[in-house]
């Protein structure tokens, strides 16, 4: 509702409310006043009958009295009634001796009337009610007559319709309901003026805090009234001017923290006292799994679940000096490392604000740094075997084995075949880092239109000796030509090592499998042996380098633990990927995926 409407409603409302209220409290006193005139009136006209008349109950005849009853009431314009009372003797008290208005005998006994009862007892009584003879509301009054002993011989009641009452009552009324009209007509025109300019003011300054809500504080409110309102106009205009300055000062450092926040590598999250977060920045919520705007002016127990967190959250906001340590935070099924450093925030009077919380995901730093230290130990491992054997053998023979041309010739057999270990972990270990430079680079692997059909049966040529001596078949299937960008040597090496691992872990007599069909967007490369099979417990590190299933049977075999690892590396360095599938007692079933 417009604010002219609610100033003028409710002014309208107090001059109605303070009308209604005098012409009510008016017409009551009016009302009680005539009404206690009437009473008066009545009463003094039953003295006089009484006066009149009062000596003549139970002595003259009933039809005397009720002639004489008549004729004052009709000369005085009253109904006049005479009641026996308990002291007339030959009468039943509360009888109709006589009235003015109808034949005594038509009455009923009025001993049970309220001003009757009143007056029988010796009071003078009064009532106003609705008349069963006259059929209308009367105003009676009733005065007792005693006997020369002091007993009640009777009762003279009179009564007046109130209708004449009500009509004087009415008229007054009438009167009063105009003046009222009247004058709240006057003070309602002086209402409206009044409200029209509050309101046009108020308008003018709610116009003027909209713009200075929407941001335009160049507005100025114009309201020429020297009054309060006018002071408060000229103190929102200088409220206006003093946000502007303030907000500009405030956006401009907002700005400035966001861009630092933003461009931070590092999560940063803030909190109060409370523990509720009051900044957090775009790297700390993807490193929590968040939304800034969900997450900030939450409990850090509802925004993260993590313990770990939430106790050095609880420690930064204790200590007095910078805190680090480190988290581990687990995001499904993979787990991150972080790094928090954890400082107390202190405000200009030195009391807490809170505590500031900088998060380094090192996950990634971690694992490379693992990685490095297995891929040394395997490397050494691996390394290490052949070389103590060449070691071993050689002293042997400097220790006078060379005499033995037999024990001399097994000697030297054995250390040419762990040179030509050594040679093959250099080679596959060369093959990896030239597999894990970018495709294109200098150095790096150069793709070309090739066919995958050529390049399994060149694989399948060159592994069939080892093959034949074991006598195993070797399978080809290449339904239709496939062409993709490739590397063929690279690929063709991979394809080698899968072929050569299902011709070592497969039975003699038994065939091997090695097809290529293309499937909707991507081309698979399958060998399928019908081995020994792997366990499912080994599948997820199968590719790793150096993993072996079984260490001692694939050393023995001439494996260097490199063969699946470059086999991966090929298919990540042609944009695809390996899978593997196998059943102990079953075989396996290797697959490299390219995209098509």
């Amino acid at each position: 509702m417009r604010l002219f409407w609610k100033l003028y409603l409710t002014y309208l409302l107090t001059v109605a409310l303070c009308a209604v209220a005098v012409g009510w409290f008016a017409i009551s006193s009016a009302g009680t006043l005539y009404h206690n005139q009437a009473e008066q009136d009545l009463l003094s006209r039953a003295q006089l009958i009484e006066q009149q008349i009062g000596g003549l109950i139970g002595i003259v005849k009933l039809d005397q009295l009720q002639t004489d009853v008549h004729n004052l009431g009709w000369s005085s314009g009253t109904r006049i009634t005479v009641i026996a009372g308990p002291g007339l003797s030959g009468y039943v008290e509360g009888k109709v001796l006589a009235d003015s208005e109808v034949p005594a005998s038509t009455l009923e006994n009025h001993a049970g009337r309220p001003e009757v009862a009143t007056a029988l007892l010796g009071g003078v009584g009064k009532a106003i009610r609705n008349s069963a003879t006259l059929k209308e509301d009367m105003l009676y009054v009733a005065l007792p007559v005693s006997g020369s002993d002091g007993t009640v011989i009777g009762v003279i009641r009179t009564a007046l319709p109130l209708t004449m009452v009500n009509h004087s009552l009415n008229s007054l009324l009438r009167r009063i309901v105009l003046a009222a009209v009247i004058l709240a007509v006057l003070v309602a025109a002086v209402g409206l003026i009044v409200s029209r300019r509050i309101a046009r003011h108020m308008n003018d300054i709610k116009r003027g805090a909209e713009r200075f809500a929407a941001g335009d504080f160049s507005h100025e409110v114009h309201v020429s009234s020297s009054d309060d309102i006018g002071s408060v106009a000229a103190s929102l205009n200088r409220m206006g001017r003093q946000l502007d300055d303030t907000i500009k000062a405030i956006t401009q450092q907002r700005n400035e923290r966001e861009a630092i926040l933003s461009g931070m590598v590092e999560g940063v999250v803030a909190v109060d006292d409370a523990e509720r977060l009051i900044t957090i920045n775009r790297a700390a919520a993807a490193l929590l799994g968040v939304t800034q705007d969900q997450a900030e002016g939450r409990a850090i127990q509802q925004v993260v679940r993590n313990p770990e967190l939430q106790q050095f959250v609880v420690a930064a906001l204790a200590a007095d000096t910078p805190i680090e340590g480190d988290l581990t935070f687990h995001v499904g099924a993979d787990s991150r490392s972080i790094q928090a450093h954890g400082s107390r925030l202190i405000g200009a009077d030195g009391a807490g604000l809170g505590a500031v919380v900088v998060l380094n995901d090192i996950t990634r730093l971690r694992r490379f740094e693992t990685v490095r230290r297995d891929f040394v130990a395997n490397v050494s491992h691996e390394i290490k075997t052949p070389v103590t054997s060449i070691k071993g053998f050689a002293e042997t023979l400097l220790d006078g084995a060379l005499d033995d041309r037999a024990d001399a010739e097994r000697f030297l057999r054995i250390i040419a075949g762990q040179a030509d270990r050594l040679s093959a972990i250099v080679e596959d270990l060369l093959a990896l880092s030239v597999l894990e430079r970018e495709p294109g680079s200098d150095g790096g692997i150069v793709m070309e239109r090739g066919s995958v059909c050529d390049v399994l049966q060149v694989a399948a040529e060159v592994c069939q000796p080892k093959a034949e001596a074991r006598s195993i078949t070797l399978v080809p299937s290449c339904p239709a030509e496939v062409f993709l960008d490739i590397n063929p040597p690279l690929l063709e090496q991979a394809v080698v090592n899968l072929i050569d691992n299902a011709i070592k872990y497969s039975p003699e007599g038994s065939s091997v499998e090695i097809g290529a069909e293309q499937d909707g967007d991507t081309v698979v490369i399958s060998v399928i042996d019908h081995g020994i099979g792997i366990a499912r417990e080994h599948l997820p590190r199968l590719f790793e380098r150096f993993y072996r299933v079984d260490k001692a049977r694939s050393r023995d075999m001439g494996g260097t633990g490199l063969g699946l690892a470059i086999v991966k590396h090929v298919a990540a360095s042609h944009g695809g990927s390996v899978a593997v599938e196998s059943t102990l007692g079953v075989g396996s079933t290797f697959r490299i995926v390219l995209p098509a």
